[in-house]
């Protein structure tokens, strides 16, 4: 009898131990999960690859891997049902280093989808995640950081209502649009001064690196701040991936930052004639990139805006050139002349393989860049009400009052 004890007891410990210097991943899910395909992958340096694969039985799966340093990684749950939208895979995103032991519990529809966390970051905080440090700290900063997400997200909720207020009514007075903005703006302000101190006031590591990435990328970002963060690594005794990675993309990402100046891209007009777009900054104007698409509803659905602030501030000085994302000639000119753009349009029709686009991280369109008179990038994001409440600023409010 005590001989069989021994030996069940020597399977338990063989069952759960996994392999020296590795870690492992045990995840217990709820809910109608029974069968589904969990992938194990990256979801730190940008990687289609899958490492694993595992079914869930009775609600578990079991990964394990190698990390020498911490590394960002994404489980996704398969979606089984039929849908026409994409990103619908639900997934737990979390930091696992060797020696790791990680258990996770998570109801699964709980669980934040792929579109939910798209622009990266982020992960399911409703799924309980214990043994691992660095996870444990990448948790401390990204539950803060997601209250500032949620306040953000409850303004333009009601700022997307401003915009489109229903069948048969009338949006309301252009201050309620610029109030909302300005509210959200305020939040974005505390919330980079979090992600910024976040990161100065901890010690460099491959998590803090992947933080700082993020802080590099916000869109309020300064070319001082990106110095200060970057900095902060510059005495780390041991560079990793993750740290490599932050230092290389933040120097790029200066040069799109606030306080930079334009980068030199040649693009073509309508005619085909080439120009340089520094020949339209530093002239003494604020001058406004508007990258759009003919195929962009709410590029197109925009420009009515653009043709009234431009009838209105062009005269003050305020300058528009906007740049097209089409990567078809004919479907471009079509879409000015339908649209009555009169202000400059310049395009090298490559769309988002476009090296300039590359170059100042436009994702997604409509996007904006203001430049001020001294040739220097004041905002990444004037659009809207946002570009109301600029060119009051700028030049003071004659738009019409109703």
């Amino acid at each position: 009898m005590i001989k069989q004890t021994i030996l069940a007891t020597i399977a338990i410990a063989l069952l759960s131990a996994h392999e020296p210097g590795s870690f492992r991943i045990t995840g217990k899910i709820s809910g109608q999960v029974e069968g589904k395909k969990v992938y194990l992958k990256y979801a730190d340096i940008p990687s289609r690859t899958i490492l694993d694969s595992a079914v869930i039985r009775d609600g578990k799966f079991t990964f394990s891997g190698n990390a020498a340093t911490p590394r960002f990684y994404s489980l996704v749950f398969k979606n089984e049902e039929v849908t026409n939208r994409a990103l619908q895979d639900r997934v737990i995103n979390l930091f696992a280093t060797n020696n790791d032991n990680i258990a996770i519990a998570a109801e699964y529809d709980s669980l934040k989808k792929e579109i939910d966390l798209y622009s990266g970051g982020g992960t399911s905080l409703a799924a309980r995640v214990s043994g691992s440090a660095g996870n444990d700290l990448f948790l401390q900063y990204y539950r803060q950081k997601n209250v500032f997400d949620e306040e953000t997200d409850s303004y333009f909720d009601g700022y997307i209502a401003y915009l489109n207020p229903g069948k048969g009514k009338e949006k309301g007075p252009r201050e309620i649009g610029m109030d909302l903005c300005r509210k959200m703006d305020a939040v974005e302000k505390k919330r980079k001064t979090f992600m910024n101190d976040f990161v100065l006031n901890n010690k460099p590591s491959e998590v803090l690196a992947f933080i700082a990435l993020q802080a590099a990328e916000q869109r309020s970002i300064n070319t001082g701040e990106i110095d200060r963060l970057m900095r902060h690594f510059e005495d780390a005794p041991e560079k990793g991936p993750l740290t490599k990675y932050f230092l290389e993309k933040a120097e790029s990402n200066k040069q799109a930052a606030i306080g930079s100046t334009v980068l030199d891209f040649t693009l073509q007009d309508t005619t085909g004639a080439q120009h340089r777009l520094k020949d339209y900054i530093g002239k003494g104007k604020y001058v406004l990139f508007e990258f759009w698409a003919s195929w962009c509803g709410p590029c197109r659905a925009d420009i009515p805006h653009l043709r009234e602030v431009y009838a209105l501030y062009n005269k003050k000085g305020f300058e528009i050139v906007s740049i097209s994302m089409d990567d078809d000639k004919e479907k471009w000119l079509k879409a000015i002349n339908e649209e009555k753009m009169k202000w400059t349009q310049l395009s090298d029709l490559k769309a988002f393989d476009s090296e300039l686009a590359k170059a100042y991280r436009i994702r997604g369109i409509p996007s904006c860049l203001l430049f001020d008179p001294q040739g220097k990038l004041v905002t990444r994001n004037m659009r809207g009400s946002w570009m109301d409440a600029a060119l009051i600023d700028m030049y003071g409010d004659i738009f019409p009052k109703h």
